[in-house]
């Protein structure tokens, strides 16, 4: 009967040595930069809204359906934007996390 033993690589998280430390700190920092690319990409989407405004001061006068577009572009449109970019990082963090787990195997 085989016993199957942890690879190096997990024991070096096992047992929390500075190689161990090294590969925690790679993966948090994997998933700190992925979290602020799709925070940024949020902030920049909707923060353009304004932007838009104040260049185009005709935007905020445009209506549809008897609602001023920003509003719509913001109560609606934002929502697509926000379910992309949460698919986009659970999927995103999901391979972050296989891969982890594939270097400790």
């Amino acid at each position: 009967m085989a016993v199957d033993r942890p690879s190096s690589e997990l024991r070096e998280l096992q047992e929390q040595t500075p190689v161990g430390a090294i590969f925690l700190v790679s993966l948090m920092r994997r998933q700190l930069s992925l979290s602020l690319r799709v925070a940024a990409t949020l902030g920049l989407v909707l923060g353009v809204q304004p932007l838009v405004a104040w260049v185009w001061p005709r935007y905020g006068e445009i209506q549809l359906i008897g609602i001023p577009l920003p509003w719509l572009v913001l109560g609606v449109g934002s929502y697509p934007v926000l379910i992309a970019l949460g698919l986009y990082y659970v999927r995103k963090a999901e391979t972050i996390d296989d891969e982890f787990s594939d270097l400790l195997t």
